[in-house]
C-alpha cells in the first residue's frame, strides 16, 4: 500500500469560502473595494489554464495556430448568423469573438466567473469523484496593472467605452488575416458584453491569452502574485455537489434552459453510491509458470456465463498494420505483438498502451488447450464458458471468433 502525506485542502463549502475569503483579503480591501476576484472551476487540479485554441491546435502538422483562428473566426462570422437569434448588435470583432467561445468554437478565451461559488460549481460538476479538482483565483485587476498599466478592466464592445481604452486591449484581437498581427505576448482580463443569457446568468468574464500558450502562469508567483490555485480534493467532490444543489446552484440556475432542467432533474435523483473497487472483480494479474511472463487468475469461483471484467474500459483502437513503422524499437512493436488483436490487417490497441486493462494480458490458448473464457468482439467483452476454480489461470481462443 502506498501512503500519500495528507493535505489541507477545503473538505466542504464552508472551508472552500473561507479560504476564498483568506485570499481576497491578502489582496483587496475587505471595506473599500467592490471589485472582487474572478473564478474559473476545472474538473483536475493538474489542468493548465490554456484557452481551448492553446489546447488543442497549437501543434497542427500544416497551418500556424494564427491561421487557424483567422480562419474559424471568418466561417463563424459568415455561418452563425441564419442558426441563432442569438446575435451581436453590429459587426464589432469582440461580441462576435465572445460568441464563438459561448457556442463552444476554440479561442483565446478562458471563461471566469465572479461568482465564488460559480466558480466552485463548473469545478465538480463533472468530476465523478476520481480526480482532483481547482478553483483559480485571479485578481483582474492586478493582472491589468502589471499587463496594460491600467488597473481596471475594460469591456471593449460596450457603447462608452472610449477610444482611448479600445485602444488597450485592441491588440489582443487583430483584425483577421494580417501579415504581421503582432499580438501581446502576455494576456489581458476583460469584460464582455451580455449578448447571450448564460453570460449573464454565470456572471462571466474573460482572460485573452497573447502569443504565450502558458501566458497566465508566470502571475502566480513574485510579491504581488495575483493567481492563486484551490485544490478540491477528489473524495470529497460528490459531498460538495450536493452542498452545492441544496444552496439552489445546480445545472438549472447556471444554464437557464430547458437542457439545464433536464440534467439538474437527471442528478438530483442519481445515486451517489460508488461500487466499492473489489465488487465484480473475479482475478487478478500474476506471474505464469506454464508459459512465463504474466497471467490473468481467477481469486474466485466463477460460474459459467459470469461476465467476467464488468466496468472494465472497452475502447478499442483499430488502425493499420502498415502504420506502425518499421524503424519502432524492438520493445514498441513487443507491445503490439503481446498486447494488440490482430484482424484483416489491423491492430486492436487500447488508445493508448498505457491504459492497458487486466482484460488485455488475458492468454491465448495453445496446443489443444480448451479455452474457459468466450470473447465478444461486439461489445469487446469476456463470460466464462465454464465454471472457473480460484487459482485457474484466464485463457480464450481469439482465432475461433
Amino acid at each position: 500500500m502506498i501512503h500519500l502525506p495528507p493535505d489541507n485542502n477545503p473538505n466542504d463549502v464552508s472551508g472552500f469560502l473561507a479560504r476564498v475569503k483568506e485570499i481576497r483579503d491578502k489582496w483587496l480591501s475587505p471595506y473599500s473595494d467592490p471589485n472582487g476576484p474572478w473564478f474559473r472551476g476545472q474538473a483536475r487540479s493538474y489542468w493548465k489554464l490554456r484557452p481551448r485554441l492553446f489546447r488543442d491546435y497549437v501543434n497542427h502538422s500544416t497551418y500556424s495556430v494564427g491561421e487557424i483562428e483567422d480562419e474559424i473566426r471568418e466561417e463563424f462570422a459568415v455561418r452563425a448568423p441564419i442558426l441563432s437569434d442569438t446575435k451581436p448588435a453590429g459587426e464589432d470583432d469582440w461580441e462576435w469573438y465572445f460568441l464563438m467561445q459561448h457556442y463552444g468554437a476554440p479561442t483565446r478565451l478562458l471563461d471566469w466567473t465572479e461568482g465564488a461559488l460559480l466558480g466552485l460549481y463548473f469545478a465538480v460538476k463533472d468530476n465523478p469523484g476520481y480526480y482532483d479538482a481547482a478553483v483559480w483565483m485571479l485578481d483582474p485587476y492586478e493582472l491589468n496593472r502589471k499587463v496594460i498599466r491600467s488597473e481596471e478592466v475594460i469591456p471593449p464592445s460596450a457603447p462608452n467605452v472610449t477610444s482611448r481604452d479600445k485602444k488597450l486591449v485592441k491588440r489582443w484581437l487583430p483584425s483577421r488575416f494580417l501579415k504581421k498581427p503582432n499580438l501581446p505576448f502576455r494576456p489581458v482580463a476583460v469584460f464582455p458584453t451580455h449578448i447571450a443569457r448564460r453570460i449573464s446568468t454565470q456572471r462571466s468574464c474573460f482572460t485573452v491569452h497573447g502569443s504565450d500558450t502558458d501566458g497566465l502562469d508566470k502571475f502566480q508567483a513574485g510579491r504581488r502574485a495575483c493567481l492563486v490555485k484551490i485544490v478540491i480534493p477528489n473524495y470529497r467532490v460528490r459531498a460538495i455537489q450536493r452542498e452545492l444543489e441544496a444552496s439552489g446552484i445546480d445545472e438549472a440556475t447556471i444554464f437557464p434552459d430547458l437542457d439545464g432542467l433536464g440534467r439538474s432533474l437527471s442528478s438530483k435523483w442519481k445515486d451517489d453510491r460508488h461500487r466499492l473497487p473489489h465488487e465484480g472483480v473475479y482475478a487478478r494479474l500474476r506471474p505464469t509458470r506454464k508459459f512465463g511472463g504474466i497471467g490473468v487468475f481467477a481469486i474466485r469461483k466463477i460460474k459459467k456465463d459470469t461476465p467476467v471484467f464488468a466496468g472494465e474500459n472497452e475502447e478499442v483502437l483499430w488502425l493499420e498494420k502498415g502504420s506502425v513503422s518499421p524503424k519502432t524499437s524492438r520493445e514498441v512493436r513487443k507491445l503490439y505483438s503481446d498486447f494488440a488483436l490482430n484482424k484483416d490487417g489491423r491492430y486492436g490497441c487500447p488508445p493508448n498502451f498505457n491504459r492497458l486493462t487486466m482484460a488485455w494480458y488475458v492468454r491465448q490458448t495453445s496446443n489443444g488447450e480448451r479455452p474457459n473464457l468466450r470473447w465478444n468482439p461486439d461489445g469487446y467483452s469476456f463470460c466464462a464458458v465454464t465454471n472457473i476454480d480460484p487459482g485457474d489461470e484466464l485463457t480464450v481462443d481469439f482465432k475461433s471468433i
